[in-house]
This record gives structure tokens, C-alpha cells and sequence, in this order.
């Protein structure tokens, strides 16, 4: 199947981006990764269509440090199965361009998903 382009709609005045990697495709499912990401995706087929990155400019600003982190608070509500299935998906291609996915360890057993939002290449005002 051939790979669609991707699209980027910026809402400058809702500070909400959209990004769509099957321009057209409607998703099967959707989860909101953190208050200011949702994922939309095709549950069979465990494919990505597009995501909501709301408060854009918060989510790409950069730190001292470098790229601000946000907690993927949403992946520990779902059941295990879904879980699997959007961490397979966010960090596979096209949103592993968008969304870097890592861990933050605050103890031996404890993990807890987070992720920076790479700015795509798009002109905003961010």
C-alpha cells in the first residue's frame, strides 16, 4: 500500500495542530495519549492516521535543558491490549517522526511513558 503524504493543519488561533498521515481516512479508534495529544488510528490494522497535538506551542517549546517532556499519563487507563497496541504505534513510523517516546524510571519498578514533540516542518507561529 502506498504511503499517503502527510498533511499539517495549524489552528493559530485554538494553538491546535492536526497532522494527518492518510489525508481522507477515518480512524477506528482514538486515545488521548495526555491531555494535549490524541491519537488517531486504525485498530485492525494497528496503523496510524493522524494525531491532535492541542496547546501546540506549549508542547514544542524548548527548555534550558532542551525539549520540554509530557507524561503519556493516558496509556495507563487503557487495558493491556489496547496498550500494547498504541505503544507499537506511536513508536513506529510516521509518529515516531513526530512523537519521541522514552521512559521516566522515579524507581526500580516504576515506569512511567513520556514523550517531547518534535516540531514537524511546518511554518507556525510557535
Amino acid at each position: 500500500m502506498k504511503q499517503k503524504k502527510t498533511t499539517y493543519s495549524y489552528d493559530k488561533e485554538a494553538d491546535v495542530l492536526y497532522i494527518s498521515f492518510s489525508p481522507g481516512e477515518k480512524p477506528t479508534a482514538a486515545v488521548e495519549l495526555n491531555p494535549n495529544i490524541l491519537l488517531r488510528f486504525n485498530r485492525l490494522e494497528k496503523r496510524a492516521i493522524g494525531l491532535t497535538l492541542m496547546d501546540f506551542s506549549v508542547l514544542v517549546q524548548n527548555t534550558k535543558l532542551g525539549p520540554r517532556n509530557f507524561p503519556l499519563t493516558g496509556l495507563k487507563e487503557l487495558e493491556p491490549e489496547w496498550q500494547e497496541t498504541v505503544i507499537e504505534i506511536i513508536t513506529s513510523s510516521p509518529v515516531n517522526r513526530i512523537l519521541k517516546v522514552s521512559a521516566y524510571a522515579p524507581s526500580s519498578v516504576e515506569t512511567m511513558p513520556i514523550t517531547f514533540v518534535k516540531k514537524p516542518p511546518i511554518a507556525t507561529a510557535a
